[in-house]
């Protein structure tokens, strides 16, 4: 999952970095966090990113212009508005901004905010792309069960057959929500919605798939499964 916290106070950046990063890591989510007082830098990039953090008035730029560009990036994108100022509210309304916050931060809001966000992610109905035979096949992303890594082919696997892409397993990986799948081991990214049977060692999938999760991945593994139910 990659996070976006982009506000032009060294302060206020640093705090909302630390207390995403703290749910993050409390909540056993993968994440990689972008926190930059400049915005004029992210708009001129092209990378795209899961959330954003926007702080509506910024000097160079300010958050409703960036966030209408990270959208155009990333229709799904759940952008957080932090803003003072009432007259802004409509136009990030138009973004279908997710919630907005008023500094200084109120953990216990923000924390709420992020699981509706979790929350949002989970039931999300996305699709992707991939290929069987010379076919272009849109796929929910609900109906995958693993993505795997064989030889130089990346395979998508769902109930009704399998798939190729074109993509790295990284850069299709990169596509799914890290709220409901995990990477148990090197060449196996799985959908844990599709998951029967769980050991610490071992996962079974509905279609009767056995996957091996990797011994460094176990414990971190087990703690996310366990929140995942917790969730569910």
């Amino acid at each position: 999952m990659k996070i976006l916290i982009c506000d032009d106070d060294p302060q206020s950046l640093r705090l909302l970095s630390l207390h995403v990063q703290e749910y993050m890591s409390s909540h056993f989510y993968p994440a990689r966090i972008v926190a930059t007082e400049d915005p004029a830098s992210v708009l001129a990039g092209t990378e795209t990113f899961d959330i954003a953090f926007l702080d509506i008035q910024m000097d160079q730029l300010d958050g409703i212009r960036l966030g209408m560009e990270l959208k155009k990036r990333n229709p799904l994108i759940i952008l957080f508005f932090v803003t003072n100022y009432n007259e802004y509210i409509d136009s990030a309304m138009d973004l279908s901004a997710f919630r907005y916050f008023k500094k200084p931060f109120d953990v216990t809001r923000l924390y709420s905010g992020l699981d509706k966000a979790m929350e949002y992610l989970d039931r999300s109905c996305v699709y992707v792309f991939a290929k069987s035979e010379s076919e272009d096949h849109r796929i929910y992303v609900d109906d995958i069960l693993y993505v795997t890594r064989e030889g130089r082919q990346v395979s998508i696997y769902t109930n009704t057959g399998s798939f190729s892409t074109k993509d790295s397993f990284e850069a299709f990986c990169d596509k799914l929500s890290p709220s409901f799948f995990y990477l148990v081991h090197k060449s196996f990214f799985v959908n844990l919605h599709h998951i029967s049977k769980y050991a610490y060692t071992e996962l079974t999938m509905t279609n009767g798939t056995r996957i091996s999760v990797a011994p460094r991945k176990q414990s971190a593994f087990h703690q996310f499964w366990f929140e995942y139910l917790r969730r569910h």
